[in-house]
């Protein structure tokens, strides 16, 4: 069992991750984030030198017995892992209240950034924009947010999905694909069925949003519509990858959780490791679909 850390030093975590991904970014009018257990001690000192943080981007089952084994005190679950609300507790007919519990039995808090992540600046959105081209940033013309926040109602680039234009004649849609699946770390990935005749068009702009792109997507403008000639996200309705494709224009979807777990690892833990935390990337968590 780990052991219980304090207030104070919850706090300092919490203030660790809000000052990357602040709170007021998230999406209230439908999102649970922020601290959704909290299992500290009120009292001033701990045995726990330095908390144990995990990061998962799902909360499940083998997640909390991983965290469990790794005595972990904190774990950082990108998805809200309390969605939308309990009602009551069962943990016989609900697997996530058997974690609940367990979590709560062994002193693991969990905090919740979600979609304050997509929206901040150097967020997973940006991450995703920064892998089509391979870090190569000069090769962006234009990186505007799609469904700003209303927090920072000033800031072009803080919301819920990437508006991205390239200089010059732009990049070669087969070698974005290549960028993709080498940025995800994924072997394959699920693009409209013309790609043999497009594969060497040249991509001028791009509509993005990590995980489920559809509602971000419907807040762009009949000009920035016709603008787009590829739409990349992790998951598109059946209806809403027919329309696209229809219109002419190229659909690239990768699993849900695909678009966002990466970013983990490749900045989350590094940023909180540079403000003094001890974080390790969960080695269980992985999207539920997985191609055979």
């Amino acid at each position: 069992m780990s052991k219980a850390i304090t207030r104070s030093q919850l706090q300092k975590v919490v203030s660790s991750i809000t000052k990357l991904y602040p709170a007021e970014l998230a999406d209230s009018a439908w999102d649970n984030t922020g601290l959704l257990i909290d299992c500290s001690n009120s009292e001033q000192t701990s045995t726990v030198t330095v908390p144990k943080i995990l990061l998962t981007v799902d909360l499940t089952q083998t997640v909390t017995q991983e965290a469990i084994d790794k005595k972990c005190n904190i774990i950082i679950a990108y998805h809200p892992f309390i969605f939308p609300s309990f009602k009551n507790i069962a943990p016989t007919k609900n697997p996530q209240h058997k974690s609940l519990l367990k979590l709560i039995q062994n002193n693991i808090s969990v905090y919740s950034p979600h979609t304050a992540v997509d929206a901040a600046k150097g967020g997973v959105n940006d991450w995703l924009v920064d892998g089509l081209i391979q870090f190569k940033s000069d090769l962006i013309a234009k990186n505007v947010a799609i469904e700003r926040t209303k927090a920072y109602p000033g800031e072009d680039n803080i919301g819920y999905g990437r508006l991205v234009s390239f200089n010059g004649e732009g990049i070669k849609l087969s070698d974005m694909v290549s960028n993709i699946k080498e940025n995800l770390q994924i072997p394959h990935i699920q693009i409209t069925s013309n790609y043999e005749t497009n594969k060497d068009k040249m991509i001028k702009t791009v509509a993005l949003c990590a995980g489920s792109g559809s509602g971000v997507f419907k807040s762009l403008s009949q000009s920035e519509q016709d603008s787009v000639d590829l739409y990349y996200t992790g998951e598109l309705s059946h209806h809403e990858v027919l329309r696209l494709k229809e219109l002419g224009k190229i659909v690239i979807t990768c699993n849900h959780s695909n678009t966002e777990r990466g970013y983990l690892a490749a900045v989350m833990q590094k940023k909180l490791s540079e403000d003094g935390l001890s974080v390790q990337v969960s080695e269980q968590d992985h999207d539920p679909l997985l191609v055979i």
